[in-house]
């Protein structure tokens, strides 16, 4: 069953103008564990990134997924090329920290009309499952001023090239996409407001 964009209202672009007030990460932290039914267990990053030379000053966050699920096993060029990206689009887009909640993968959620998250019960593991389908290779993430004022999430879009370094790129035109569902507008990369 196909889904639906999310509201237009919730879509962030920097022409819109900045939010002043964001979300702290402990509460993401919180909202994630409560989807992924474990509530209980405290989450930790699974690694913060040194820094760059280029972009002292943005911070890189993993929060699930190192490299992602999409093209291969787990490679430091991989990570390296992810962070390399997200500090250059962080860097565009005026935000000092990026919470990365999933590597490259090359699946999207899909949602009701009103903006709810389809879901479903797997009938293999009886847990609650978010209904996907097929989408570009792309990085789930959470941008914003710092860890206590993320203010936008969003997928960065990448294309395989091993013409350029750590053989991935960002998405800058949208017609380097290839898989675009008919029911979603074509884009470089999105935001939504937390």
């Amino acid at each position: 069953m196909p889904g639906f964009e999310i509201p237009t209202t919730r879509v962030w672009t920097p022409e819109k103008g900045y939010p002043a007030r964001g979300v702290i990460v402990e509460k993401l932290f919180e909202r994630l564990q409560r989807k992924r039914g474990k509530a209980e267990e405290d989450m930790e990053f699974q690694w913060q990134s040194a820094g760059s030379p280029d972009y002292p000053d943005i911070g890189i966050y993993w929060a699930e997924n190192w490299a992602g699920k999409c093209g291969g096993d787990l490679t430091m060029n991989r990570v390296d090329g992810t962070e390399k990206i997200l500090r250059e689009e962080a860097n565009r887009l005026g935000f000092n920290a990026v919470v990365i909640r999933s590597g490259v993968h090359n699946e999207t959620n899909q949602y009701a009309e009103d903006g709810t998250l389809l879901t479903y019960i797997d009938p293999r593991t009886g847990r609650k499952r978010n209904l996907t389908a097929e989408d570009d290779p792309h990085i789930t993430v959470y941008m914003g001023y710092d860890l206590d004022n993320l203010v936008v999430q969003g997928h960065v879009y990448i294309v395989w090239d091993r013409k350029v370094s750590h053989d991935m790129r960002i998405v800058r035109d949208a017609s380097d996409r290839k898989i675009v569902q008919p029911w979603r507008q074509p884009v470089a990369s999105e935001y939504w407001y937390l």
